[in-house]
């Protein structure tokens, strides 16, 4: 494993699209926080740098960061593809290395990005919590943490997928293209012919659902509306304006199911092809 740690890492800092990607999506995701940061919307009984402390940034930062995943994914569809353009795989195979290990680097790789993601929402989060928030309270900063594993998971996901797709065409240009249009409008427009009920189930909406838009109304005020039942009246889903979904460890277990599903193929494509 870590012959294998040590090749992928080679290849990672001596590529520089790599550099220049993620430093990218370093760049977008900071300022998108920082800007968010600067929107004071006052509305009496409303306070937006609620977002911002504990516990309700770790749901938003996570919600900001799965916009710039398809950075990620493109990033594993690039690097898969110029192995295959400049035919590395097949050098891999000379030089001793069977095709499973080719198939762990690359999961290698996946990992550490996905790594490199949690720590990002985790530390930036973890600043702006502590900046808004009056105190530290263990309990509020623990509190719905979770929700970065859960990204993590999703971050790996759609990395998973761009993978699958660059090793069934094996030309980065065209994976990155139907990578885009499964999300939008591939997917949706195969989901619209089907029952709501089996809509949450498709990949594309599983994998996305796993970092639902927050609460931005119940969040933002400052006092509690309730309806008779008790429930937050400010609450977009208790609304109707958002459509319940499959719970949070159903969507987790759905797109687990997924990815080991995907690894099969993937697996099945590296044993039976031509490298």
């Amino acid at each position: 494993m870590r012959k294998l740690l040590n090749i992928e890492l080679i290849k990672l800092l001596n590529y520089r699209s790599f550099r220049v990607i993620l430093g990218l999506h370093l760049a977008m995701f900071s300022l998108l926080v920082f800007v968010s940061s600067r929107i004071d919307i006052t509305i009496p009984g409303f306070d937006t740098s609620n977002l911002f402390k504990f516990p309700h940034v770790w749901d938003f930062f996570a919600w900001i960061a799965s916009w710039f995943n398809l950075l990620l994914a493109i990033l594993i569809i690039m690097l898969t593809g110029n192995e295959f353009a400049y035919r590395t795989y097949r050098q891999h195979l000379i030089d001793g290395l069977d095709r499973s290990e080719l198939l762990k680097g690359k999961l290698l790789v996946i990992i550490i990005i996905s790594v490199y993601g949690f720590l990002l929402v985790f530390l930036s989060g973890m600043i702006y919590g502590l900046a808004y928030s009056k105190g530290l309270n263990f309990e509020l900063f623990f509190s719905n943490i979770g929700i970065l594993f859960v990204y993590f998971l999703q971050s790996v996901a759609y990395m998973v997928v761009g993978l699958l797709l660059v090793m069934l065409l094996r030309t980065p240009a065209l994976s990155i293209i139907l990578f885009i249009l499964l999300r939008f409008p591939l997917e949706p427009i195969v989901r619209s012919f089907f029952n709501p009920a089996v809509r949450p189930f498709f990949p594309m909406k599983a994998i996305g659902g796993l970092t639902p838009m927050p609460e931005f109304l119940s969040i933002s005020a400052e006092n509690t509306y309730e309806t008779l039942e008790g429930a937050n009246a400010l609450n977009l889903s208790e609304m109707g304006l958002v459509a319940h979904g499959l719970p949070l460890y159903g969507q987790v277990l759905l797109v687990t199911t997924y990815i080991a599903v995907f690894l099969v193929i993937i697996t099945s494509l590296l044993i039976r092809r031509d490298m």
